[in-house]
Protein backbone atom coordinates (compact mmCIF):
# COMPACT_ATOMS: atom_id res chain seq x y z
CA UNK A 1 0.00 0.00 0.00
CA UNK A 2 1.34 3.69 -0.95
CA UNK A 3 -0.99 5.76 -0.11
CA UNK A 4 -0.65 6.97 3.76
CA UNK A 5 -2.86 9.20 6.03
CA UNK A 6 -0.93 12.85 6.36
CA UNK A 7 -3.24 14.53 9.01
CA UNK A 8 -6.36 15.64 9.63
CA UNK A 9 -6.86 18.84 6.84
CA UNK A 10 -7.56 21.14 9.56
CA UNK A 11 -3.81 20.25 11.55
CA UNK A 12 -2.76 23.15 9.11
CA UNK A 13 -4.60 25.98 9.00
CA UNK A 14 -5.26 27.99 5.71
CA UNK A 15 -1.77 30.11 5.05
CA UNK A 16 0.46 27.68 7.04
CA UNK A 17 2.82 25.39 6.64
CA UNK A 18 3.30 22.06 9.15
CA UNK A 19 6.15 19.24 8.81
CA UNK A 20 5.16 15.63 9.21
CA UNK A 21 7.09 12.07 9.35
CA UNK A 22 4.74 9.26 7.67
CA UNK A 23 5.86 5.73 7.09
CA UNK A 24 9.55 7.19 8.06
CA UNK A 25 9.28 9.78 5.45
CA UNK A 26 9.60 13.88 6.12
CA UNK A 27 7.05 16.08 4.53
CA UNK A 28 5.68 19.56 4.56
CA UNK A 29 2.17 20.15 4.17
CA UNK A 30 1.33 23.79 2.63
CA UNK A 31 -1.78 25.09 3.19
CA UNK A 32 -2.93 28.27 0.92
CA UNK A 33 -6.56 29.51 1.16
CA UNK A 34 -7.92 26.96 -1.43
CA UNK A 35 -5.48 24.26 -1.44
CA UNK A 36 -2.58 22.66 -0.52
CA UNK A 37 0.82 20.95 -1.65
CA UNK A 38 2.86 18.04 -0.15
CA UNK A 39 6.61 18.32 -0.31
CA UNK A 40 9.98 16.72 0.37
CA UNK A 41 11.35 18.94 3.82
CA UNK A 42 14.46 20.22 1.86
CA UNK A 43 14.96 22.92 -0.32
CA UNK A 44 15.95 22.06 -4.05
CA UNK A 45 18.87 24.39 -3.97
CA UNK A 46 21.20 23.21 -1.39
CA UNK A 47 19.16 21.24 1.64
CA UNK A 48 18.01 24.47 3.91
CA UNK A 49 14.88 22.60 5.89
CA UNK A 50 12.12 24.78 4.17
CA UNK A 51 9.89 24.75 7.36
CA UNK A 52 12.06 27.47 8.26
CA UNK A 53 11.32 29.60 5.86
CA UNK A 54 8.68 32.06 5.20
CA UNK A 55 5.27 31.18 3.57
CA UNK A 56 1.94 33.24 3.27
CA UNK A 57 -0.34 30.82 1.67
CA UNK A 58 0.40 31.36 -1.81
CA UNK A 59 4.54 31.55 -2.14
CA UNK A 60 6.96 29.30 0.05
CA UNK A 61 10.61 31.34 0.50
CA UNK A 62 13.89 29.72 1.27
CA UNK A 63 15.25 31.33 4.24
CA UNK A 64 18.67 31.09 3.17
CA UNK A 65 18.86 31.95 -0.58
CA UNK A 66 15.43 33.33 -0.69
CA UNK A 67 14.48 31.59 -3.54
CA UNK A 68 10.52 30.79 -4.03
CA UNK A 69 8.14 28.59 -5.06
CA UNK A 70 4.50 29.07 -5.86
CA UNK A 71 2.21 26.35 -3.90
CA UNK A 72 -0.11 25.94 -7.31
CA UNK A 73 2.10 23.44 -8.73
CA UNK A 74 5.28 23.98 -6.97
CA UNK A 75 6.84 25.67 -9.82
CA UNK A 76 9.66 28.34 -9.32
CA UNK A 77 9.57 32.04 -9.07
CA UNK A 78 12.12 34.64 -9.43
CA UNK A 79 15.29 33.73 -8.74
CA UNK A 80 15.03 29.99 -8.40
CA UNK A 81 15.85 27.70 -10.92
CA UNK A 82 14.41 24.54 -9.46
CA UNK A 83 10.71 23.62 -9.32
CA UNK A 84 9.77 21.58 -5.87
CA UNK A 85 9.17 17.71 -5.78
CA UNK A 86 5.95 17.20 -5.34
CA UNK A 87 3.92 14.17 -3.80
CA UNK A 88 0.14 12.96 -5.00
CA UNK A 89 -1.79 13.55 -2.47
CA UNK A 90 -5.78 14.24 -1.78
CA UNK A 91 -8.58 14.41 0.73
CA UNK A 92 -10.62 11.99 2.11
CA UNK A 93 -13.36 12.89 4.42
CA UNK A 94 -11.81 15.67 5.54
CA UNK A 95 -7.82 14.17 5.90
CA UNK A 96 -4.77 14.48 3.60
CA UNK A 97 -3.74 11.06 2.12
CA UNK A 98 -0.23 10.96 0.48
CA UNK A 99 1.00 8.32 -1.76
CA UNK A 100 4.79 7.67 -0.99
CA UNK A 101 5.43 4.61 -3.33
CA UNK A 102 8.89 5.92 -2.81
CA UNK A 103 10.97 9.07 -0.89
CA UNK A 104 11.16 12.35 -3.38
CA UNK A 105 15.07 13.22 -3.38
CA UNK A 106 17.10 15.95 -4.61
CA UNK A 107 19.93 15.54 -6.86
CA UNK A 108 22.16 16.52 -3.88
CA UNK A 109 20.11 14.24 -1.49
CA UNK A 110 20.65 11.21 -4.02
CA UNK A 111 24.77 12.33 -4.08
CA UNK A 112 25.08 12.35 0.03
CA UNK A 113 23.28 8.55 0.23
CA UNK A 114 26.19 7.77 -1.99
Amino acid sequence: MNWFKLCKLDEVPPNEMRAFTVNGIEVIVLRGADSYLVIPPSCPHMANHLIDGFFDGCILTCNKHLWQWSIVDGQPLGEAERPLLTYEAQTRDGEIWVNLAQELLYEHEREAER
